[in-house]
Parts: structure tokens; sequence; C-alpha cells
């Protein structure tokens, strides 16, 4: 797909999204929302997804490993530690990126729905891929404009990898649907671990199959990770469990009151 193409189909992309944004949302309450987020919304989302880890570290990653790049991808494809060729981590790459995909889909028809379940459940998933695409589009967008040879010389679509984008973008919605049910903590952890591995495990592959330089799978997950939270914030809001404890010391005589967050 030519820049121009890539350009048309992004804001035809927020067109759709702010034509869907004109049916109200049903929620717990009874109470009827426009989805289109205002200012305020659009500013704490843009911040949130900037402040996630997962954002600032892999961008810091980027910068950190570009003056290793080629040593790093020459150890890597001649070693393949991981995945054992390159053919297998190409392969591994593809399969890893799907089972992200089936992650965000899984997690978002397990968050409760309020008054109208698939409804929410539809309007969750139409904005989760909806951001998805959105991400790669940026990808997309870099790649022709950055114009970076990829390891193997097979193109000049190297920087950022789209693989790693879509796979952390992905994971950043599962992320926040894992944040909107209502799991025991060591459950959602170990969930959000799991799904976090296996979107750096697709970013890995990459490089071990040659596809990809360290510098280009950090900035993908920066960019996947950024624009997946960005829109599902702006769109969906934050719906975190949160857990409140009250714990009375009748020999101190005093009460002590917590909040955590997942």
């Amino acid at each position: 797909m030519g820049l121009r193409a890539r350009r048309l189909a992004f804001l035809l992309l927020l067109l759709g999204l702010e034509g869907c944004a004109s049916a109200p949302i049903r929620q717990q309450n009874g109470e009827a929302l426009p989805l289109w987020p205002n200012s305020s919304r659009w500013k704490t989302a843009s911040l949130d997804a900037l402040r996630n880890p997962n954002t600032w570290v892999s961008a810091a990653g980027a910068v950190a490993v570009a003056p290793w790049d080629r040593k790093i991808s020459n150890w890597a494809v001649e070693n393949t530690p991981i995945f054992g060729s390159v053919e297998n981590a190409k392969s591994a790459s593809d399969d890893l990126r799907s089972l992200c995909d089936f992650a965000m889909i899984g997690t978002a028809l397990a968050v409760p729905g309020g008054d109208y379940p698939w409804r929410s459940r539809f309007e969750r998933l139409l904005v989760e891929e909806g951001g998805v695409w959105a991400a790669s589009s940026v990808t997309g967008l870099m790649k022709e404009t950055i114009s970076r040879e990829r390891p193997d010389e097979s193109d000049n679509h190297s920087f950022p990898s789209g693989h790693s984008t879509r796979a952390f973008a992905y994971n950043g919605m599962s992320l926040r649907n894992l944040d909107a049910m209502d799991l025991p903590d060591a459950g959602r952890i170990s969930l959000k671990a799991l799904f976090t591995t296996m979107a750096a495990g697709t970013a890995w592959a990459r490089v071990e199959g040659e596809r990809h330089y360290p510098s280009d799978v950090f900035a993908g997950a920066a960019v996947g990770n950024f624009v997946s939270m960005f829109i599902h914030d702006a769109f969906l809001g934050r719906k975190e469990q949160v857990t409140a404890t009250i714990r009375a010391d009748s020999q101190e005589r005093s009460l002590n009151v917590g909040v955590s967050f997942p």
C-alpha cells in the first residue's frame, strides 16, 4: 500500500470511528454516554499511553541498542538461541502474533458488558481492532518515510517492525481488558506476563529471522503500545477493578484505609 493510500485509509478509519461513536454506550447504571471523546479524555489518554512502561521502556530501548544493531542482529541470526533456525523464527513470529490477536479477542469477549453485554463487547472489539489498525498504519507511514533496509536486504521497510507493532498493540488492548475484569490479582498478573511474553517473543523472532534489527522491534513495540492504549482509553476509558480495604486496630485505636489497583 502506497503512502497516499495509507493516509486515506487512516482518515477513513477515524471517520468510521466517529460514525460509530454517534451511538451511545450503555453503562451499568443505565446512563447513556456518547462514545466520541472530549478534549480532556484525549489528553488523559495520550498521557496515560506515554507513561505506560511498555511505551517508554520500548522507546528508550530502541535508542539504547541502536549503536549495536548490526552486531546483535548478526549474532542472533548466526546463533538463533531461542527458535533454532531463521526459518523457525520467521514462522514463530507469525504464530505468536496470531496468539496475541486471539488473546485480545478472548479478553474483550470476557469483559462484563453491563446492561447490553453483546453490544458493549462488539463496540469494544470494533474500537480495539480499529486501534490495532491505526497503530499498523502509523508504522506503515514510518516505514515508507524512513526507508531503512532490512538485515536480509530484501526491501527498505525495516524500521519500525510491523509484527512488533501489531503484537504490542494486541497486547496493550489485552492488558486493558484484563484490568476491566474481576480477576484474582495472581491470575491477572500471570495473564499479563504471559501475553506480554508472547508479544516480546514475536518481536525477538523478527530479529532471529533476519527481518529486523533490534531497534526496529523496540520502536514497533513503542508505537503499537502507545497507539493501542491511546485509542482504547480515549474511546473506552479505563475500567480497572478497585479494591478498598478497611482495617481497625483496637489496641492502637486506629483505623487504616487502603485502596489498591490491579
